[in-house]
């Protein structure tokens, strides 16, 4: 694989999209692909993404279950895979808030960018602290998204998500969520956590997880979390 040396590698201009492929078959393909046209917009990158090459590796793959990564900068399209970790298992989630926030007016942060590493030290040091991730907060104390998942609660029978104006990113999952299901987008503050009974995390890979607890917060419910899981089955989640 040959890569060339861009202001994806200095500067982390450029997007990048993970895909669940199910028996060969990549989910949510169009709406991996349209939000990955529309960050290459934002950054200004006329970059052509050939779905013929996506399927070729897809079908030239020894393994056909599978996270496909798509890359994406100003001289790159890069495709590469590894194993998907969430194959055969239902783990729930203990969250941890980090002391890093959020900028909501930071325009990078709603597109999957290459400047993705501050998400990976986070989820590292939530793992060291003995939990699954961390939340991150944004400069008003407003809840956003975890550092690899969209995070969903659930108050009086009734399913709410942060706003995307809080800053976070509009995953592939939670969009296909709001669509399917009856979904409240709300600003939601951190002193308000404990206000909620039941609380689920989101990404394309995994689905849906249930949270058993953000810090010192405990959520009991897992009633909406199985309905979707149950539901999110016939796609091979």
């Amino acid at each position: 694989m040959k890569i060339e040396f861009d202001d994806g590698l200095s500067f982390g201009k450029g997007a990048f999209e993970t895909i669940k492929v199910v028996d060969g078959a990549p989910l949510f393909l169009n709406k991996h692909l349209d939000r990955l046209k529309n960050s290459l917009k934002f950054f200004g990158i006329e970059k052509e993404i050939s779905e013929e090459k996506i399927y070729d590796y897809i079908n030239n793959s020894e393994e056909k279950n599978f996270a496909l990564k798509i890359i994406v900068s100003d001289e790159n399209f890069i495709l590469t895979s590894r194993a998907d970790n969430y194959i055969g298992k239902n783990d729930s989630f203990s969250l941890k808030i980090s002391n890093v926030k959020r900028n909501s007016t930071s325009k990078i942060i709603y597109h999957k960018s290459l400047c993705y590493y501050e998400n990976i030290l986070e989820h590292r040091w939530a793992i060291e602290n003995g939990y699954g991730s961390a939340l991150f907060l944004n400069e008003r104390d407003e809840v956003c998204e975890t550092s690899f998942a969209n995070i969903f609660f659930v108050r009086d029978n009734k399913i709410i998500t942060p706003e995307f104006s809080s800053g976070l990113l509009r995953g592939t999952m939670r969009d296909f969520l709001l669509e399917n299901f009856e979904i409240t987008e709300e600003k939601i503050y951190a002193k308000d956590l404990d206000k909620f009974d039941e609380c689920f995390i989101s990404n394309s890979l995994m689905g849906v997880r249930n949270v058993t607890s953000i810090d010192d917060v405990k959520f009991c419910g897992t009633e909406k979390t199985r309905t979707i899981q149950e539901k999110l089955k016939i796609y091979g989640f």
